[in-house]
């Protein structure tokens, strides 16, 4: 799952926070250019464990719900220190805070961690905070890198398409020209033979 450097590092840097804050699940998340939350990071043992169905890496904006997606919507961060519902198959959540990823006043991503075996705190959430606001600059430059890749391989793309449809137009125009030439050399052996007919001597 972890393919490149940066989910690898993404996925470090969880593991870190993770034992900083004593938890036993988390994630970190950024916001995609179609504004879903996707998670390149999961605690490493948390799909193998949750039995939900149809399980993604990609949360689509019109799904966000509960406490982490009451973080992204409201752009703050917000503790909850009693279970959770949740949907069937899911882990158990006995508690749980995150904090939004936000860059120069757009959301770009988050961090959310859950059952620690005491009840999270505000010293929590302000050093998630701080940990957020040193994240967001490098993220964001990752982001904008990654955009701009996207879009040259989409440009790239286009344009192989564009040679192969412009090709297959040359080939037709070949084909057609080489019909009309042929057409062209037939005629003027017909009219040849139409002459040499006309100019025969009766028998």
């Amino acid at each position: 799952m972890l393919a490149t450097p940066e989910e690898r590092m993404y996925a470090d840097v969880l593991d870190l926070l993770l034992a900083v804050f004593e938890s036993e699940f988390g994630y970190f998340g950024y916001i995609s250019s179609d504004a879903d939350l996707v998670c390149p990071s999961m605690t490493r043992n948390i799909f193998p464990a949750c039995q939900v169905p149809d399980k993604d890496l990609v949360f689509r904006r019109a799904n966000w719900g509960g406490l982490w997606g009451r973080i992204l919507t409201e752009r703050r961060s917000l503790i909850k220190n009693e279970l959770h519902q949740v949907p069937m198959g899911h882990l158990p959540i006995f508690r749980s805070f995150g904090t939004p990823i936000v860059y120069r006043g757009e959301l770009i991503g988050q961090f959310h961690f859950a059952n620690r075996a005491t009840d999270y705190t505000d010293d929590d959430v302000r050093l998630l905070e701080r940990t957020c606001e040193f994240i967001a600059p490098v993220l964001n430059a990752r982001l904008r890198h990654d955009e701009e890749q996207h879009k040259r391989a989409r440009l790239q793309e286009e344009l192989v398409v564009t040679n192969l449809q412009l090709r297959n137009k040359v080939e037709e125009l070949e084909r057609l020209n080489a019909a009309l030439i042929d057409r062209e050399e037939r005629m003027i052996e017909l009219k040849r033979e139409l002459a040499r007919l006309k100019g025969a001597p009766k028998e």
